[in-house]
């Protein structure tokens, strides 16, 4: 199991992740990423699949809007965010940034 962070150490990594935020009630955290057109958050979800298994954690991702993707993530053993949602966000960072 990993250790659940305190909402003070979420929100201070939060800061070093361009547009993460966290939801203090549900205790996750999350982004919304937006693309050009449909295929390309298509494209985007699956990246952030394989990413997440490479990981092994696994967020909500769900497309809407056509062409927006917003991804959601908690550990649910521990009811809120812990390491793996941070390193999970500080992959999807890499591969947005490159």
């Amino acid at each position: 199991m990993a250790d659940l962070l305190s909402d003070d150490v979420v929100e201070k990594t939060l800061n070093g992740l361009d547009d993460w935020g966290y939801d203090d009630v549900y205790r996750r955290i999350q982004k919304e990423f937006i693309f050009a057109n449909f295929e390309s958050a298509a494209t985007f979800v699956q990246h952030v699949a394989s990413i997440a298994g490479e990981l092994g954690h696994y967020p909500e991702i769900l497309i809407h809007k056509e062409s927006a993707v917003t991804v959601t993530s908690s550990t649910a053993e521990e009811n809120g965010v812990t390491e793996k949602d941070i390193a999970l966000a500080e992959s999807i960072e890499i591969l947005v940034t490159g």
